[in-house]
């Protein structure tokens, strides 16, 4: 291996194991606080949905019996995400979710407003870093078409999620982001699963 392809791959790493660090950043009161302010919205991953099947996104979203679903304690979360919502005034939100079915049920389950379904936020795979830089670009470019109003959620995917603001939630985690002057997407903290 050549020192250039060393550091290539050193770099790769590098990076995805600082997506996997926490974020400093305000307390999680301030955080939701956040979330009310406009301009600033919720990237969230679907609650806990164990198991692994294939899943492609030419398949039937209709159909759940082909997709990983929500188990018992995703669902559970997913109720205790609303609850969580509501225990910090926020009554109604905005829901854009993935077509997958954990996703929409996810949203569903929270109990704060109708789902729209948006194709630019199936799931990507780290196998097609292409594919998920082109996947992040159709979202943040949604995201920017958001008018102010209730809180926006956007419901979808970890690899989304790191193509949108470079940072890897688990199962039922958001985090609270705004666009900069120059039109990036900033992290401004995390709320941790409920």
């Amino acid at each position: 291996m050549t020192t250039d392809a060393r550091r290539f791959k050193f770099a790769r790493w590098a990076a995805v194991a600082a997506a996997l660090l926490p974020l400093p950043g305000a307390a999680a009161d301030d955080v939701w606080a956040l979330l009310r302010k406009p301009g600033h919205m919720a990237l969230l991953r679907y609650a806990i949905a164990p198991g692994s099947m294939p899943e492609s996104n030419d398949m039937d979203f209709k159909n759940c019996a082909i997709q990983r679903n929500l188990d018992d304690e995703g669902r559970a979360q997913a109720a205790r995400l609303g609850d969580a919502f509501r225990a910090h005034g926020v009554k109604r939100v905005r829901f854009t979710s993935s077509q997958y079915c954990r996703a929409v049920d996810t949203a569903k389950l929270m109990k704060l407003g109708p789902v729209t379904q948006l194709p630019a936020l199936n799931q990507t795979f780290l196998i097609d870093p292409s594919g998920m830089r082109e996947a992040g670009a159709r979202a943040v470019a949604y995201m920017k078409t958001i008018k102010p109003g209730p809180p926006a959620v956007i419901v979808t995917h970890v690899t989304n999620i790191q193509s949108i603001a470079d940072v890897s939630l688990a199962s039922g985690e958001m985090a609270i982001v705004h666009f900069d002057a120059a039109g990036k997407v900033v992290v401004d903290g995390r709320v941790p699963p409920p």
